[in-house]
């Protein structure tokens, strides 16, 4: 699951032990939204599966793409409200959380 917390979209992912300042949560902040902006391509405040995949594959330049464990784990985990898309706020709802192990 190291591969999920490496996405440009969720660089914002942290371990939960780890004491944060309120500069350093901002920064993480910027820069979950500057990436959720980048990826959401169709403009509707939220993140497909698609999208999302879309995303990270361009990000690599075409050598990163997510294997489908590895997107369900994220969807899992982001999608709080199990609605199919990560909105701006599950985004940030989840931004402190660890990024929880694939079994």
């Amino acid at each position: 699951m190291k591969r999920l917390a490496l996405l440009p979209f969720l660089l914002a992912a942290s371990c939960a032990n780890q004491e944060h300042t309120e500069a350093a949560h901002g920064r993480k902040m910027m820069s979950l939204l500057e990436k959720f902006d980048r990826f959401d391509y169709d403009g509707n405040g939220s993140l497909t599966r698609k999208e999302i995949e879309q995303g990270v594959t361009e990000a690599g330049a075409g050598t990163t793409k997510l294997e489908p464990m590895e997107l369900d784990a994220m969807m899992k985990h982001y999608d709080v409200n199990k609605d199919g898309k990560v909105t701006r706020w599950e985004a940030e709802r989840v931004i402190d959380l660890p990024v929880p192990e694939m079994h």
